[in-house]
């Protein structure tokens, strides 16, 4: 509990920073989020190892997405994932040969097209006027999220919720979790405060994103562990300590990350 008290302490106030930061336009928080997806993507990378993914092919991409969103928006997220193909050709002329070529292929799509679309659109959320206000609230609400999962887990946690996946998981820390989630995304949309006497986000579109990121956190959280168990590794990572790696930390952000912007995008908040 204190490691988590200290971990919070810490990262809270350095992401708040970032993604406040107004130093040209925000560039600051595409090159955050630019670092934190690479790293992410190399330890993706490294619980597959075995499969030997083109990294530079993979790498490249997930570099560029933020900086790109940053300038041009949604349409160049999705269009760094076509230059994979070519990169991925390139790459393979100049490595060594791979005994399974087809292995290689596939690991190394998949960690860009897992990664590389959310951390874009985070990117690209924040540039709309509201932006800072949009993720900070979301992050808030996959924070509390997991807050609240894990004290109402410990707390009265009985039923398992994916026990080959996640055996600590139970059904009560994810409603428990679920419900903190999404309330603190509801009452979040009272500090974004008001636009010609209406709220930037209305109390009903924010029940329906906090819902909608409430459910996406959990499951990002178990799509994450269900690779490493596969892998065979406890985290992605060493670079946190006993925190685990980068995509430990962000599991959860890939996939709410773009269900926040979906969300946002179909109750016309953006």
């Amino acid at each position: 509990m204190k490691s988590r008290i200290i971990y919070a302490a810490v990262l809270i106030p350095i992401v708040y920073l970032m993604l406040w930061a107004p130093v040209a336009h925000h560039l600051l928080f595409a090159l955050g989020v630019s670092l934190v997806g690479s790293i992410a993507l190399l330890e993706f990378y490294g619980m597959h190892r075995t499969m030997r993914p083109y990294v530079p092919a993979g790498l490249l991409p997930v570099m560029i997405t933020p900086l790109l969103a940053w300038k041009a928006f949604e349409p160049a997220i999705f269009g760094t994932l076509v230059v994979v193909v070519p990169l991925i050709l390139i790459f393979a002329s100049l490595s060594v040969e791979r005994s399974d070529p087809s292995a290689s292929i596939m690991v190394t799509l998949a960690g860009v097209a897992y990664i590389a679309p959310a951390m874009g659109l985070l990117v690209a959320l924040r540039a709309y006027p509201h932006g800072f206000g949009l993720v900070l609230l979301m992050l808030a609400g996959v924070w509390a999220n997991d807050s609240g999962a894990y004290f109402v887990g410990r707390l009265i946690g009985r039923t398992k919720l994916a026990p080959r996946i996640s055996p600590n998981k139970t059904v009560e820390g994810f409603v428990g979790g679920f419900v903190v989630g999404t309330a603190v995304v509801w009452y979040g949309h009272h500090l974004l405060g008001k636009v010609e006497g209406h709220f930037v986000v209305s109390g009903y579109d924010a029940l329906i994103i906090g819902m909608a990121v409430a459910l996406a956190t959990p499951v990002g959280d178990l799509f994450e562990s269900m690779l490493k168990r596969a892998a065979g590794v406890k985290d992605s990572g060493t670079l946190l300590g006993e925190h685990g790696g980068m995509l430990d930390r962000i599991d959860s952000i890939l996939l709410a990350g773009p269900v926040m912007y979906l969300a946002c995008y179909l109750q016309g908040v953006i």
